[in-house]
C-alpha cells in the first residue's frame, strides 16, 4: 500500500498590523505633504525640498504605533503651527489638544488605520474625515486614513478625504539603522513614471503641467538621457543619438538630434551645498531635466544659454531618488530623477564568470576567469574605453593607476562570451 505524505510548509506572514507597528516620520523629500481636489490630482499644495529645512520642526515629529495598541504623537519642544491654532504660521510650542499629551490608541482594518483620542493625528493636525479644523476646540475624537505600504514595509502613504478634497502624507519608518548618506554623485535619469516632469506657479503648486505615464514612451528619447555627477567634480549630459527637441531649439516638440550647446559636448562641473541642499551645474549647455529652464527664465533660443544653473534637491530615504526643483522667475519646474547605471551599448551578458580583486581598488586589479580570456576592456561612465588589453590566460593583472577616481565597467570576452562588472577606483 502506498503511503502519501503531505508536507506542510509554514511560511511566516507579516501582518499589516505588524508592519505598521513602529515609529514613523514624514519622508524627508518634496511632496511628503500634498493636497488637491482628488487623490489623482494633488495640485493645490505640495511640500517642497526647501520645506524640509524651513519646517524641520514638523519633519522631526514622530508618529508611534505601539504593539499594545497605544499611539503617540511625539512632537518635541516645537512643531509646525498654523493660524487656526491661534499662532503665526511657523515653528512653535505644540498647542493642546494636538500636543501629544493625550491618551491615544490605534487600530487597523482592511487598508485603513484609525487613531483614537482627541488630539491624535497623522501628518497635519487640522485634517480630519469631515473637514479641516478652524479652532483647537473643534478637535475630533478619531481620524481614519487610507494607507498603503511599500514592499519592504518601510514607507507608508496615507490619504484622507476631508470633504473638500484629499490630503496625502508620506511617512518613512524609523528602522534603527543608520540613515543612508544620500549622495548626488553617480548617474541619474528621469524617473520612468507619471509626474517626473512638472511645473506650476510655485514649488507647492505644480498644476500647470505634469508628464504622464504615456510620456515615458512618447518621450522615450528624453527618459533615456543621463545626468552624470562624476566623483572628480565633472558633470556630463549623456544624450544618446536623440533627445527631446522643442520649438525654441528649432524643432517641433519631438525626438531629434541634440542641439548645441545642449548636446552634451561641453565641459561641465558640479558642486553641492550641504547647508542649502542646492546643486549647481556649471558650464554652458549643462542642465538637469529640460535644457530650457534656467534660474532667470525659460530659454527662447539656444544662444541664450546660461553659464550655470542651481537646483534645490531632496532625496528619498534610500537615496535612490532625487527631486530637483528650480524657480525660473515665472514659476517652478520639478524633475524627479532615479539613480541608474549607464548602459554600455552593444554588450550582451553571457555565461562567463570572472572575479575582480580588490574592488574598490587604488592602483591595480587582478582578474580571474573560469575560461581563458581573450580581451579585457575598461570603460568609463560615458562609455569611453580607457584601457584595452589582449589576454590569453585565466588570470591577469592590470595597472589602472592612471585612472581618476570613480566608477567604471570592466568587460571580459572569452570563447564568444562576454560579461561585465562594475569596479570603483578610490
Amino acid at each position: 500500500m502506498k503511503k502519501i505524505f503531505t508536507l506542510l510548509f509554514l511560511i511566516p506572514l507579516t501582518s499589516a498590523i505588524g508592519q505598521i507597528e513602529g515609529t514613523w516620520k514624514l519622508a524627508a523629500e518634496a511632496g511628503a505633504l500634498a493636497v488637491g481636489p482628488s487623490l489623482g490630482n494633488l495640485s493645490w499644495f505640495q511640500s517642497t525640498a526647501a520645506d524640509i529645512n524651513t519646517r524641520a520642526c514638523l519633519f522631526d515629529d514622530e508618529y508611534v504605533f505601539n504593539a499594545d495598541g497605544t499611539f503617540q504623537n511625539i512632537l518635541g519642544a516645537d512643531t509646525w503651527l498654523e493660524g487656526w491654532q491661534g499662532a503665526a504660521e511657523g515653528c512653535g510650542a505644540p498647542v493642546a489638544p494636538h500636543d501629544g499629551s493625550g491618551s491615544f490608541t490605534w487600530t487597523e482594518n482592511a487598508g485603513t488605520v484609525t487613531v483614537n483620542g482627541t488630539g491624535a493625528f497623522l501628518g497635519l493636525a487640522k485634517v480630519h474625515n469631515t473637514g479641516e479644523l478652524t479652532s483647537p476646540g473643534n478637535a475630533v475624537a478619531s481620524i481614519t486614513y487610507n494607507y498603503s505600504l511599500s514592499g519592504d514595509g518601510n514607507r507608508m502613504t496615507l490619504d484622507i478625504n476631508f470633504g473638500g478634497g484629499v490630503w496625502q502624507f508620506i511617512l518613512d519608518k524609523e528602522t534603527g539603522e543608520p540613515p543612508v548618506q544620500a549622495s548626488v554623485e553617480g548617474a541619474w535619469r528621469l524617473k520612468p513614471d507619471a509626474g517626473a516632469l512638472a511645473v506650476g506657479p510655485s514649488a507647492s503648486d505644480l498644476s500647470w503641467f505634469q508628464s504622464t505615464a504615456e510620456d515615458v514612451e512618447t518621450r522615450s528619447c528624453l527618459f533615456d538621457d543621463y545626468y552624470v555627477f562624476n566623483q572628480d567634480g565633472t558633470f556630463e549630459n549623456v544624450l544618446q543619438a536623440e533627445t527631446w527637441i522643442e520649438a525654441w531649439q528649432g524643432g517641433g516638440d519631438a525626438c531629434g538630434a541634440p542641439v548645441a550647446p545642449h548636446d552634451g559636448t561641453g565641459a561641465y562641473t558640479w558642486s553641492f551645498d550641504d547647508a542649502t541642499n542646492k546643486v549647481t551645474v556649471t558650464g554652458e549647455g549643462g542642465y538637469l531635466g529640460l535644457p530650457k529652464v534656467t534660474n532667470d527664465g525659460e530659454l527662447t533660443n539656444p544662444s541664450e544659454v546660461a553659464s550655470e544653473i542651481k537646483y534645490d534637491i531632496s532625496f528619498s530615504v534610500d537615496g535612490e531618488t532625487m527631486t530637483a526643483q528650480i524657480d525660473f522667475g515665472g514659476g517652478v519646474w520639478q524633475f524627479v530623477l532615479v539613480r541608474d547605471e549607464l548602459p554600455i551599448a552593444g554588450l550582451m551578458e553571457e555565461d562567463l564568470h570572472f572575479s575582480v580583486a580588490p574592488n574598490p581598488f587604488t592602483s591595480s586589479i587582478d582578474i580571474r576567469s573560469d575560461e581563458k580570456m581573450e580581451s579585457i576592456k575598461v570603460i568609463d561612465i560615458t562609455g569611453k574605453v580607457v584601457k584595452s588589453i589582449n589576454a590569453e590566460n585565466k588570470f591577469t593583472s592590470i595597472d589602472l593607476s592612471n585612472l581618476v577616481n570613480g566608477s567604471y565597467m570592466i568587460v571580459v570576452r572569452a570563447n564568444n562570451s562576454v560579461s561585465t562588472k562594475r569596479i570603483v577606483k578610490n
